[in-house]
C-alpha cells in the first residue's frame, strides 16, 4: 500500500475535577426561574478528541470536544495551529453541542450565574487548554502513512423539533415528526498500512441534547457524552481502544434526538407540562448510543478507503450580519449588539469537502449549502467558533443563508483556482 496521507489520533479526558462541582448551568423549564445544576456525578467520561491528516506539505487538523460550546476560541485556535504547525486556517475547533457538559463557552451565563460560576469555568477553561495541547501533541507523534476512505449513509435517529404552533418552549423538546430532516450520516475514516483504522470521524444531525437537565437520582444533572459521546465510546471499547472515533454536528439547530429524557406532554387543555422521565434516561441513553453505534458501524463497513486522489487545502473566509436583522425571531434584550461575525471554512480531504461555520443551523440551511457543492461529498460542521445562536430563516432567502452560500461559492472558486495552477 502506498503511503497516500499521514494521520495521527489521539483522546484525552475532560471529565471536571470533584472540586468544582456543584456547577450550575443553563435554565430549567420545569422550574422557571431556577437554573439546573450538575451534581458532580459523572454518568461516564467527556473527552476532547484530535485529528491531524496531512499530504505532503499541507496539514490539517481537526479538534472535537465533548461540551455544549467551543471556550477560548481565538486562543485556543492559536493554541491548537502553534501545536500542529499550521496556518489557523487549517484548524477546525468544535463541539459535539453536548448539553451534558460544562457550559465554559457563554459569557451570558458568567453574568446570570455569577462570579462563583464564573471562577469555576475559568478554572475549567485553563484545565482544558492543557488537555487540548496534549490531545495536538499526542495526535502529532502518533502520525503514520494511511489512506482516507468516505461514505455516505443514512440514520434515523433524528427528528424536527420544531412545533411552532405548541410555542418556543415546545421547541427544545419538540417532535415534529412532518417537519424537514436531513438524515445523511457521514463516515470519514482513516486507515493505516495494515488496514487498521487510525480514526473514524462521523457527522450527522442531531442535537447532543438527550440527557438536557435530567435528573435520575433527584441530585441534579450528570457529565456524559449524550448519545453522541457514547457512541464513540461503544465503538472505542469494541474495537480495543486502539481507533479515535468522533462525532461532529451537521446542520441541527432544528434537529432533536428521536428519544429524550424529558417530553412534553400537551394537556386537554393545550398547555404543556415538561416531564423528566428521572431513572429511565439512563437506559434511553444506553439504548439511543448502541442505536447510533450500530449505524455508524455499518456505515463505516461499507467505507472504502484509497478511492480517490489524495490531497489538502484549506482556507476560512469572515462575514458580518446585523443581529437584528438575523434574530427576528429573538425579544431585543436577547439580541448581541450590532454586527454578528460569522466564520466559514472550506476544507478539502481527497474528494470530499467539508464545510465549517459557527452557529447553530437549521437544517435545510445545511442542505442546501451541501446540495450546492460540486464535490462528490460535502458535509457540514457547525459549532466551529464562538456561540452565536440559532439561524432558523430556512426560507432560502435568510441574510445567513445567501451569505453562507456566497461565502462558500468563493472558497471553492479559490480551491479550484488553486487545483489549476
Amino acid at each position: 500500500m502506498s503511503a497516500l496521507y499521514m494521520a495521527g489520533a489521539a483522546r484525552v479526558c475532560i471529565t471536571p475535577a470533584p472540586d468544582l462541582f456543584p456547577v450550575t448551568h443553563f435554565m430549567n423549564h420545569m422550574t422557571p426561574g431556577k437554573p439546573s445544576v450538575f451534581s458532580g456525578k459523572i454518568r461516564e467520561d467527556i473527552f476532547v478528541r484530535a485529528l491531524v491528516a496531512e499530504q505532503g506539505e499541507e496539514r490539517v487538523v481537526l479538534v472535537v470536544v465533548d461540551l455544549p460550546g467551543t471556550p477560548e476560541v481565538p486562543e485556543n485556535v492559536r493554541l491548537i495551529s502553534e501545536c500542529a504547525g499550521v496556518d489557523e486556517d487549517h484548524v477546525i475547533y468544535t463541539c459535539t453541542h453536548n448539553h451534558s457538559g460544562l457550559y465554559a463557552d457563554n459569557p451570558v451565563f458568567e453574568r446570570l450565574f455569577g462570579e462563583d460560576f464564573a471562577k469555576k469555568m475559568r478554572v475549567y477553561r485553563a484545565f482544558l487548554r492543557d488537555k487540548i495541547r496534549q490531545a495536538v501533541t499526542e495526535a502529532m507523534e502518533n502520525r503514520r502513512a494511511a489512506r482516507l476512505g468516505v461514505h455516505k449513509g443514512q440514520c434515523f435517529l433524528n427528528v424536527n423539533r420544531n412545533e411552532r404552533e405548541l410555542g418556543p418552549k415546545a421547541g427544545t423538546y419538540g417532535y415534529n415528526v412532518g417537519g424537514p430532516t436531513d438524515r445523511d450520516l457521514f463516515i470519514l475514516r482513516f486507515d493505516d498500512e495494515e488496514g487498521k483504522t487510525i480514526a473514524l470521524l462521523y457527522n450527522f444531525s442531531v442535537h447532543a441534547c438527550m440527557m438536557i437537565h435530567n435528573n435520575p437520582e433527584g441530585l441534579g444533572t450528570e457529565i456524559s457524552g449524550d448519545f453522541v459521546g457514547g457512541a464513540c465510546r461503544i465503538l472505542e471499547k469494541q474495537w480495543n481502544e486502539e481507533p479515535v472515533v468522533m462525532f461532529t454536528s451537521g446542520a441541527a439547530g432544528d434537529m432533536n434526538p428521536i428519544q429524550m429524557a424529558r417530553v412534553n406532554i400537551v394537556r386537554p387543555d393545550g398547555s404543556i407540562e415538561t416531564r423528566d422521565l428521572g431513572s429511565a434516561g439512563p437506559t434511553i441513553l444506553e439504548f439511543m448510543s448502541n442505536r447510533l453505534a450500530r449505524d455508524v458501524q455499518k456505515a463505516t463497513k461499507e467505507t472504502r478507503t484509497g478511492s480517490a486522489p489524495a490531497r489538502i487545502w484549506s482556507r476560512k473566509k469572515s462575514f458580518s450580519l446585523p443581529a437584528d436583522e438575523i434574530y427576528p425571531y429573538d425579544p431585543p434584550e436577547r439580541r448581541p449588539k450590532g454586527d454578528v461575525t460569522f466564520t466559514i471554512g472550506l476544507t478539502v480531504l481527497g474528494d470530499t469537502a467539508i464545510v465549517s461555520t459557527n452557529g447553530e443551523i437549521f437544517n435545510q440551511i445545511g442542505r442546501r449549502i451541501k446540495d450546492a457543492s460540486s464535490w462528490p461529498n460535502t458535509f457540514m460542521i457547525t459549532h466551529c467558533g464562538a456561540h452565536c445562536g440559532y439561524m432558523k430563516d430556512d426560507s432560502g432567502n435568510g441574510l445567513y443563508e445567501l451569505a453562507a452560500q456566497k461565502t462558500v461559492r468563493e472558497l471553492m472558486d479559490a480551491c479550484r483556482k488553486g487545483e489549476e495552477g
